[in-house]
């Protein structure tokens, strides 16, 4: 049955039509912009938000998928976080004088995070991936880059998108990709550029290369390995072989995928580790965690800003990481995680279109994939998919950042709509043979970001 309601999104388009005249592209962050949600039936502006749910300016409510692009670990709102922020508001945010929480945190990180006996903080997670490559650059006395996914917007590494504006070309000859699960990719830079190369900057654990899709521990039948081999492993043996640094970039992995992140999971300690989203529950804060004799190096190397040591994060990160360890809240996203993975990949398969379709990656944040096959457009096919969970109340982006609010009705409801989604799918684009154009009613979705020389890691990549 074919749901016809259209949404009222009257204000969100009142609003965005005076932000175009004030804001460049209207907003702030890209991933959250008119470009990702199908503009003219989609909402623009969200007003509240309560646990796995918000409301639009509309009075609409949503279910949530992308929460916030992926920090909100609890929810939105979560009580315990918000007391905390409320504590220290009543305190004071920011000081003339260094504060307690700047150590209290600290010794949190380091309690936790494998690689941590230093820390440092920032504001977001481009913060601690770009002084991360600023201390290894120090430390080795080198200027070349290796990296493997998405690492911020700072120069030193969005020069290789075509979103690379005012940005001065020599960073492009400094930054070098490699491919997950591919050594070899990463051996013949280290060959071209040999004595060169300050650190190998990684995502641990990324489902935008077609080689990794899932935890090596995960019963799901649709999961497959970390990564081939010992891959990572084998990353930091190389590096080290190279006297280069390496990076973890655990911006979306820590305290998600384990209380310790994706160094926890795979017994792979980096020399440094770039933090951010869930160990503050979206309150801006990250963190460069490290070995001793590397971070060191920043006693002589410039990093400081005046909120810096801003307290209303600190205060959020110190209540987050303590309940996430209390509540082991990993297990549970990744247990809610796992029934959604599986149901969703049920469901397709069930409606036999497992050729156009697919759920990937670990349980606790998992991608939909699309496949056109030379017959759809796969734009199209996310666009027609996000337009119709709109429709019933879901707010998705093609990937599922599961929150502790989370629950098992909220995924029994999820699964029921993709459902009747897919049943339609199904009936309208390949037995009916209908263009998915036809039935869409707002402006397709488009990538972040273009594929621009050998920028080949973040295609579709939301930042």
């Amino acid at each position: 049955m074919i749901n016809k309601k259209k949404l009222n999104i009257s204000n969100s388009n009142k609003i965005y039509k005076s932000a175009i005249k004030i804001i460049p592209s209207g907003g702030q962050t890209y991933s959250k912009g008119v470009t990702q949600f199908t503009e003219g039936f989609a909402p623009k502006y969200l007003d509240r938000g309560k646990g796995a749910y918000v409301t639009d300016v509309d009075g609409n409510t949503y279910l949530d998928y992308v929460m916030a692009c992926q920090p909100l670990i609890f929810g939105y709102s979560d009580k315990d976080v918000n007391k905390a922020i409320v504590k220290q508001l009543s305190k004071g945010t920011s000081f003339s004088l260094q504060n307690k929480l700047e150590v209290d945190v600290s010794r949190l990180l380091i309690k936790n995070v494998p690689s941590a006996e230093m820390v440092r903080f920032g504001k977001n997670g481009a913060d601690a991936t770009s002084v991360a490559v600023k201390i290894a650059r120090a430390y080795t006395k080198r200027d070349h880059i290796a990296y493997c996914g998405y690492h911020g917007w700072h120069d030193w590494y969005i020069s290789k998108t075509d979103l690379n504006g005012g940005i001065p070309k020599f960073n492009q000859k400094l930054l070098h990709s490699f491919n997950y699960n591919d050594l070899g990719s990463l051996e013949k830079i280290f060959k071209k550029y040999k004595n060169k190369i300050a650190a190998v900057i990684m995502e641990p654990i990324t489902v935008y290369t077609p080689n990794c899709y899932g935890p090596k521990n995960c019963k799901s039948k649709n999961c497959k390995i970390f990564c081939k081999k010992n891959f990572l492993k084998k990353v930091k043996d190389l590096a080290h072989k190279n006297n280069a640094l390496l990076i973890f970039d655990e911006i979306v992995t820590g305290f998600r995928y384990s209380i310790g992140g994706a160094q926890e999971l795979t017994n792979v300690t980096p020399d440094l580790t770039a933090l951010a989203k869930a160990m503050s529950n979206g309150v801006p804060i990250s963190a460069i965690v490290g070995k001793k004799k590397y971070m060191k190096s920043l006693e002589k190397t410039f990093f400081s800003f005046t909120y810096g040591g801003d307290c209303i994060g600190l205060a959020a990160a110190k209540a987050s990481i303590t309940k996430i360890k209390k509540l082991n809240v990993p297990d549970h996203i990744n247990k809610v995680g796992l029934i959604l993975k599986d149901g969703l990949n049920k469901i397709i398969n069930t409606h036999e279109l497992g050729k156009y379709f697919e759920c990937i990656g670990y349980p606790c944040r998992s991608i939909f994939v699309f496949r056109g096959n030379g017959i759809f457009n796969e734009l199209e096919m996310k666009t027609f998919l996000q337009q119709e969970l709109f429709r019933r109340g879901i707010l998705w982006a093609a990937y599922h950042s599961i929150s502790y609010a989370h629950k098992k009705k909220e995924i029994k409801k999820t699964l029921k709509i993709f459902d009747q989604i897919l049943k339609m799918f199904k009936n309208l684009f390949i037995e009916k043979k209908l263009r998915i154009s036809s039935k869409l009613e707002g402006k397709v979705v488009k990538p972040v970001f273009r594929k621009v020389a050998d920028f080949n890691s973040i295609i579709n990549k939301t930042s």
